[in-house]
């Protein structure tokens, strides 16, 4: 009796923390409007349908909700991958393509091994395809791992996830384990919305998750600073959370740093990327004036991306992040040195920053 009282204390719980994990991930999306947030958001709600539908045996609900669960979830980790163009990935998504073969041969073996439960009931297919699906969401996050540090967990937790409904038809061959099975499986559901909760709210994933102290004493807009200029900037503004493009190591701890550079690691971003960069200050901007604040962004390495991207490229980058800076009321500061520009170059420059 005690076991059926802990078996539904623990379904009732799974359902509580999927509800308030889809609460979370939606507010989020409400707020920064990070499309990826939409698709887990929805993934989630789906995933608590889901369970309603399991703990009902509404073996075709069961079906359809984890069809869903597993394919926006997919879709939204794809969805990251592509709007963030500095995370490399040897997972690349037209090995999505094995699926059906995989999905086939694990049949088989299904029917080799003469379970009760095989493909023959309704819902195990749609189940073991999600578990396909899960599998590779966990190999992306764990990809990710470089660049938002709890992705590492919530791919290996979304791996484990995956082979646990994998193994579905096996689980409802073997009724005696239910409720292991029934532990399990909320476990796994709930370190994976401990830790997609930790991503979404972290550094890395948003810009301003801490209070903001002190106040930026800057005119809105855009304007050149020199390398004094710059210096004096990193003192005052040290506890403020700059967003800044660099080729130095020694920015202030709290700014949000992007070490450009045409190496492939850990916190690198390629100075070809120009693209990206614009992506990155404009939703910076945009999340600073959502909450009143006034977004600093700076660039110490106006000459490397130059050489990189020719002088026409860098003045029409520099004109955007201008846009964003003015339409946001935010402050773009370029570090330059004078002498490395021609004097037709330095007119265009100057223009630009009038």
């Amino acid at each position: 009796m005690n076991e059926e009282y802990l078996e539904l204390f623990v379904r009732v719980l799974s359902v509580f923390i999927a509800t308030g994990t889809f609460g979370v991930l939606a507010y989020a999306y409400l707020k920064h409007k990070i499309k990826a947030l939409f698709y887990w958001s929805a993934a989630w709600m789906f995933f608590v349908l889901m369970q309603v539908a399991f703990y009902t045996e509404n073996k075709e609900e069961i079906a359809l909700f984890y069809s869903l669960f597993s394919g926006t979830m997919i879709y939204g980790v794809l969805t990251y991958l592509k709007e963030h163009e500095d995370i490399k990935t040897l997972l690349k998504p037209e090995t999505i393509g094995i699926i059906p073969p995989l999905f086939a041969l694990y049949g088989m073996l299904l029917i080799h091994l003469d379970l009760p439960y095989s493909f023959s009931s309704v819902e195990v297919p749609f189940a073991v395809l999600s578990g396909i699906f899960f599998l590779f969401s966990g190999l992306v996050f764990l990809t990710m791992s470089k660049k938002q540090r709890n992705s590492l967990y919530l791919g290996i937790l979304m791996i484990v996830f995956g082979i646990f409904v994998l193994l579905y038809p096996v689980r409802l061959s073997f009724p005696q384990l239910h409720f292991v099975w029934t532990i399990l499986g909320t476990a796994l559901s709930v370190g994976m919305a401990f830790f997609m909760i930790k991503i979404v709210t972290s550094r890395e994933f948003l810009f301003f998750e801490e209070p903001v102290k002190i106040k930026v004493v800057l005119e809105p807009g855009a304007r050149l600073i020199t390398s004094q200029e710059y210096r004096k900037i990193k003192t005052n503004f040290e506890d403020y959370p700059v967003l800044a493009f660099v080729r130095s190591l020694d920015a202030p701890e709290k700014w949000k740093v992007y070490y450009l550079s045409t190496e492939e690691r850990e916190g690198r971003l390629s100075p070809t990327n120009l693209a990206y960069m614009a992506q990155i200050t404009s939703e910076y901007f945009r999340e600073a004036k959502e909450k009143g604040l006034e977004g600093v962004v700076i660039i110490d390495c106006l000459e490397y991306l130059s050489i990189y991207n020719g002088f026409n490229s860098i003045a029409k980058f520099l004109s955007s992040l201008k846009d964003f800076a003015l339409i946001n009321s935010g402050v773009l500061l370029v570090v330059i040195e004078e002498e490395a520009w021609d004097k037709h170059q330095l007119a265009i420059l100057r223009r630009i920053f009038s």
